[in-house]
């Protein structure tokens, strides 16, 4: 099997990352845009020891678990993964995905887990787009970078933004907004140039305030029921002294320091650390601190003065935790830990680690954050094994 050969291949399933796997001669091949039960014409494009990639030629066979994608840059754009996939389908997708990553990956046993929480919109969900610009002599060009990441897929809408993103974009390209960063730009729903550097975000009956350029739970819909599912873990026991590293602007903050004795939320972002202590105290909250400094050095002086804490909460960047994150977290051993990701394949090697060190994963609870992608969203909950 050599690069640029033509060959016909069934796919077998969808790894994580989007690619679908099939097998030529027990081969591995990984086929970008494809489905479960395709039998697909292919173009090797690159060979490794143990797999190859490959580019869809042509469709012999379609999936029974097609359907016809809703955007017009699907297959260009490196956005979406898998529109071309039925919503139900996905669902089944990403839950074995999860489920793979940690048998494979963390080699533990799996919990009794209920079956990922379905977002109730698969389009137009999301509430935040980081754009790639570019002013050229005939207007501004906004778009995403392609499939292989170094070039730009100009878009007039994108599919899964939110309605009011779209119409900023429109507004930008026709002269009616300014454009302050022409490489490099962010849209909010329901956002417009008056409100600065802050933006405002609304979640149940709590009005956040966020940096503009900072992180908050992208998909408008579903937010409202990670808290919840955020919640049961701090309301189902005593917990005096909480802390939430990776805490952003206070999303979770907020909503578990009423039922804790003090929270310490721990983030590295100066700006977000600044919304999170008016956030707090907008909301007249007398048990939160937040402090501006790296995890990493937070732990390590945490296990230096063997301070104990009940539930550390963490929710880390896709790559997961440091070696020395997850060295200092096994010396404090908080009595439970909940870990909330993005990336399962990292998240599963973090707590691998962690039950190495006394843990024992007792929940695992995929959620749909981000329909027609690649990307999963992951809660697991560790309890410390006496």
């Amino acid at each position: 099997m050599k690069v640029k050969d033509g060959l016909n291949v069934k796919i077998e399933a969808v790894a994580f990352g989007g690619a679908g796997v099939g097998r030529i001669d027990g081969f591995v091949v990984f086929v970008p845009f494809t489905a479960a039960g395709d039998v697909v014409a292919i173009e090797i494009v690159q060979r490794k020891k143990n797999f190859a990639r490959a580019r869809l030629r042509e469709i012999l066979t379609p999936s029974p678990f097609r359907t016809d994608p809703v955007c017009p840059y699907f297959g260009r754009c490196g956005g979406c993964a898998y529109q071309h996939i039925r919503y139900e389908h996905q669902l089944e997708m990403k839950h074995g995905q999860v489920e793979d990553a940690f048998a494979k990956i963390a080699k533990i046993a799996l919990p009794d887990r209920s079956f990922i929480i379905e977002s109730p919109r698969v389009f137009a969900y999301r509430g935040k787009a980081t754009l790639h610009a570019r002013k050229t002599s005939k207007g501004v060009q906004l778009g995403f970078m392609d499939t292989s990441g170094g070039e730009l897929v100009e878009v007039d809408r994108c599919e899964i933004m939110h309605e009011t993103i779209n119409d900023q974009m429109g507004r930008i390209r026709s002269g009616g907004m300014s454009l302050s960063h022409p490489s490099d730009i962010t849209l909010w729903s329901g956002d417009g140039p008056s409100l600065g550097e802050t933006v405002i975000r609304r979640v149940k009956d709590r009005t956040f305030i966020v940096p503009r350029g900072g992180f908050f739970q992208a998909n408008l819909y579903l937010m409202e029921r990670m808290v919840d599912e955020v919640l049961k873990f701090v309301t189902s026991a005593s917990v005096e002294t909480l802390i939430e590293l990776f805490c952003g602007s206070g999303l979770f903050s907020v909503f578990l320091a009423p039922h804790v004795g003090r929270l310490i939320g721990v983030e590295i972002d100066e700006d977000a650390v600044r919304c999170a202590r008016a956030n707090a105290a907008n909301m007249n909250l007398k048990n939160t601190r937040f402090v501006s400094t790296d995890v990493q050095s937070f732990l390590k002086d945490m296990a230096r003065n063997k301070e104990s804490v009940d539930l550390m909460v963490i929710d880390p960047p896709r790559m997961g935790l440091t070696q020395e994150t997850r060295t200092a977290l096994s010396e404090i051993l908080p009595r439970q830990i909940l870990y909330i990701s993005c990336n399962p394949a990292t998240q599963a090697r973090d707590i691998g680690e962690l039950v190495k060190a006394r843990y024992r994963l007792v929940v695992l609870q995929p959620l749909d954050m981000f329909p027609q992608t690649q990307h999963i969203e992951t809660l697991a909950f560790l309890e410390r094994v006496a």
